[in-house]
Order: C-alpha cells, then sequence, then structure tokens
C-alpha cells in the first residue's frame, strides 16, 4: 500500500476552492478498492498540483468519459487476480488512450510489470512506495516519461532473455517495420541517441527523428523504453540470451 505518515488522518478540505485554483492542476484518476482510494486521493488533493478523484474498478469507463484523467493509477488489488491490473490497463487505453497509466504492483514481480507493459502502461510501482515517490511518478508519466525501478527494468528484461529486438512481425509473419526502421530500433535498443543514430546510419537527425516517430506509430507506443519493451518481448527466442545488454540500454534511455 502508498504509504504517508498522514494519508490516513487527512484533515476534510474545500474540494470546491480547491478545483477552483486548480486548472493547471494534473488531473488524477485512482482505480481500486473505495477507502484506499478515497484516502488517497484526498492526499493528493492536498497538493495543488493534484486534481484527484476515484472510483472502483467496475467504474472505469464512466470515471473515464467524466473527468478525461491525465493520469490513472491503477491498484487493482490482490495477486489472486493477476490479470486484472494488465485487462484495466488494455480498457484505460480503449476508452480514453491520451490517459497515461501507472500500475500498483507488489514488488518483485517481473512477470506482473512486463504484462503491465505490454497491455499498454506508461509506469508500475511498488504498493510499499511513500505518496512523494507516488507523486514523482505521477509527474513523471504525465510528462511522457516511463516510470519503473532500476531492478524492475532488469528483472523484466531478465525474464524475456530474447535475441536481438529488431525482427518485428504480424501475426502472419509479416515485418512490421522497413528494414531501415529496423536499423533505427537496433540503435534505440542499444542505447543510441538520434544523434548517434544518425551517425551511425549516415543520416541527419532529421531523418532519424522521423523514423523513430513512424516506429512508435506503428507499434502503438509513445517512448523509446516502450520500443525496447515491446521489441524484446516480440523476439524469437535464442540461444546466446541478450538480456544484460538489453537492461544497459533501458535504464540509459529511462535516465
Amino acid at each position: 500500500m502508498i504509504t504517508s505518515a498522514g494519508i490516513s488522518s487527512t484533515p476534510d478540505i474545500d474540494l470546491g476552492a480547491q478545483r477552483e485554483q486548480s486548472a493547471d492542476s494534473i488531473r488524477v484518476l485512482l482505480v481500486g478498492m473505495r477507502m484506499y482510494t478515497q484516502l488517497l486521493a484526498r492526499a493528493l488533493r492536498q497538493d495543488q498540483t493534484f486534481d484527484a478523484v476515484e472510483a472502483v474498478c467496475e467504474e472505469v469507463a464512466a470515471a473515464l468519459s467524466n473527468h478525461r484523467p491525465h493520469v490513472a493509477v491503477i491498484d487493482a488489488g490482490s495477486d489472486r487476480e493477476p490479470s486484472k491490473g494488465p485487462d484495466i490497463v488494455r480498457q484505460v487505453r480503449v476508452v480514453h488512450p491520451q490517459t497515461q497509466v501507472v500500475l500498483l504492483l507488489e514488488p518483485n514481480r517481473p512477470q506482473l510489470a512486463l504484462e503491465a507493459f505490454r497491455a499498454g502502461a506508461n509506469g508500475v510501482l511498488s504498493r510499499g512506495e511513500s505518496l512523494d515517490i507516488l507523486k514523482k511518478c505521477i509527474c513523471s508519466v504525465h510528462r511522457g516519461q516511463v516510470w519503473a525501478s532500476s531492478g524492475e527494468l532488469c528483472l523484466v528484461l531478465e525474464m524475456l532473455r530474447s535475441a536481438s529486438p529488431s525482427h518485428l512481425v504480424d501475426f502472419g509473419g509479416k515485418p512490421l517495420l522497413s528494414k531501415r526502421e529496423q536499423d533505427v530500433v537496433r540503435g534505440i535498443a542499444e542505447g543510441m541517441t538520434n544523434r548517434e543514430i544518425a551517425e551511425h546510419l549516415k543520416l541527419s537527425v532529421h531523418t532519424v527523428k522521423n523514423y523513430v516517430f513512424r516506429i512508435f506509430d506503428r507499434l502503438g507506443v509513445s517512448s523509446r523504453v516502450e520500443v525496447v519493451l515491446y521489441a524484446v518481448s516480440q523476439a524469437s527466442k535464442s540461444q546466446s540470451p541478450h538480456s544484460t545488454s538489453a537492461c544497459r540500454a533501458v535504464l540509459r534511455l529511462s535516465q
């Protein structure tokens, strides 16, 4: 559970006045058990950076339509239903794709972290983290960054133990990307900047940027880290795993 010294004893506040002062606040939807999300939303509203509302899992679609949040923080409950969290992430992506999504997980669960990213999450966060860390996480994903601890990224990539993440195909085996786009993905997976990729491929930086945006569109992702995670997760199994180098690449991209 997200912890804070004052989370369970936050005094009542005038939400109307608070919202009048928060036109530029980050709109946050907290999804999970009612009592917990109410307490967490109240704690977040103490900070004018956030305009937080809550909903139970069954109310996600209506809450997204009504509030159009910038960020949704999902706590799907216990590990007895491990697919519930990723399922809600997918629902958010369908109903309101502009919303960035954070999934709260039990610590050291790389398989669930992997499923969260595959479902379209922008971040994963341990339930045991502090309220201040949650705030930082929300602000980061709102800026378009991916949030995960170094350990979670390494554990995810260590589990994959896949081949070079450059051959991406659809269900029919047809390549999703052109050869040049695969070259750019390979550079991203190695942790290269756009300028470094441009120098390596003898292209202009502007051309590389165009390739990167095209790759984002074709893979349905929005960040370089997601490109690596998607590509690695789709790569065919190999006798020579590259998880260590891939982990270094993702950590460099996420910094």
